[in-house]
C-alpha cells in the first residue's frame, strides 16, 4: 500500500552529478564509485516519492540521468549552477519559492541509501513542530535536513560541521532514525547502511559486482 503524501512540505534535494560525486568514498572492489553515487540518489528519490507529491519536489541537479527518471516522475528539476552545494540549495530553494512562497520548506541530502518512506515522514512531523530545524547526520557534525516555516527564511550553510552553524538559527533535533541519518561519504557508512537494510537502487549496484552485501556489513 502507497503511504499517504504530504501535502504541505516542499523539498528540496541537492544531487551532484555522478562522475564528481563521492570523491571520498572508496567503492569495494568492482564497484564503480559513479554507479554507486547514482545509486543512492535514485533510493533517496524513491523513498521521498512516497511522501512528497512530484509537484512539490525540487531536485538541483546537473546529472543526465536524474533529470531524466525526474521529467517522467513529474518533478521540478533545477539547473545546478555549478558553484557548489549552498549555490544549489539556494537555487532550489527560490524555485520552491517561486512555486509555493506559504509552504513550509525542507532541504535533504541526496546520499541517503537506507532511507525509510517512514522515517522521512516522522522527521518532517517532528521538523513542523518548530520554526526552523536541522538533523545532524549520524556523527551529530553534519547536516541531512533542514527545514524553515518560511522559505524565504531559510539559510543554508553546508559544509564540514554544518548541523553547529545551521543550529546557531535552527532548533537542533537529534532524531532516533539512524536510516535518515546515514548520508553515505565513506566505507564504514555505507557499511552502516548495508546493516540497517539499503535502497533497491544500492542493494543492486554491489550485487551486480558479485559483491555479497551482508559481508560489508
Amino acid at each position: 500500500m502507497r503511504a499517504q503524501r504530504l501535502s504541505t512540505w516542499q523539498l528540496v534535494v541537492p544531487v551532484k552529478s555522478r562522475h564528481a560525486a563521492k570523491s571520498r568514498l572508496v567503492p569495494p572492489s568492482g564497484v564503480s564509485r559513479s554507479d554507486l553515487a547514482l545509486a543512492f540518489a535514485r533510493d533517496t528519490l524513491t523513498a521521498i516519492a512516497e511522501v512528497i507529491s512530484a509537484d512539490r519536489l525540487f531536485v538541483v541537479t546537473s546529472d543526465d540521468r536524474i533529470r531524466a527518471q525526474l521529467r517522467i516522475g513529474g518533478a521540478h528539476v533545477v539547473d545546478d549552477p555549478g558553484r557548489g552545494l549552498n549555490p544549489a540549495v539556494e537555487a532550489g530553494v527560490q524555485v520552491a519559492r517561486d512555486n509555493d512562497s506559504d509552504a513550509p520548506v525542507g532541504i535533504l541530502l541526496g546520499d541517503l541509501p537506507a532511507l525509510t518512506p517512514g522515517d522521512l515522514r516522522l522527521a518532517l512531523a517532528a521538523c513542523a513542530a518548530v520554526e526552523s530545524a536541522v538533523v545532524p547526520d549520524r556523527s551529530g557534525m553534519g547536516t541531512v535536513l533542514l527545514t524553515h516555516q518560511e522559505a524565504g527564511r531559510v539559510a543554508p550553510r553546508f559544509g564540514h560541521g554544518s548541523a553547529l552553524r545551521h543550529g546557531q538559527t535552527a532548533r537542533r533535533l537529534d532524531l532516533d532514525l539512524p536510516r535518515l541519518r546515514t548520508d553515505v561519504d565513506d566505507l564504514e557508512a555505507l557499511r552502516q547502511a548495508v546493516a540497517m537494510g539499503l535502497g533497491r537502487h544500492t542493494a543492486a549496484v554491489l550485487h551486480n559486482a558479485d559483491l555479497d552485501v551482508e559481508q560489508l556489513g
